[in-house]
C-alpha cells in the first residue's frame, strides 16, 4: 500500500475496520469521525444509490465523545 493511499484511511467509530470514505461508502462526521457502510445501516441510515447521498443520516451523537 503506497503511503498516500494509508493516510486516506480511517478507522470506523463503532467496529474498528479501516475505510475510505472517499472510496468506500461510508458515512462521515464531525472533524474526522466515520462509520463503515455496515454501522451506518445499523445506526439507522439509509442511503440513495440513484442520488448517491445519505437520506437519513446513522446516529452519531453519542459518538462525538469517541472522535477527540
Amino acid at each position: 500500500m503506497q503511503e498516500s493511499e494509508s493516510q486516506e484511511l480511517v478507522s470506523c467509530a463503532v467496529c474498528g475496520a479501516e475505510i475510505s470514505v472517499a472510496a468506500d461508502r461510508g458515512f462521515a462526521f464531525g472533524s474526522g469521525g466515520a462509520l463503515c457502510w455496515e454501522c451506518s445501516l445499523r445506526r439507522g441510515g439509509r442511503y440513495d444509490s440513484a442520488h448517491e447521498r445519505w437520506e437519513v443520516a446513522p446516529r452519531v451523537d453519542d459518538l462525538f465523545d469517541a472522535e477527540a
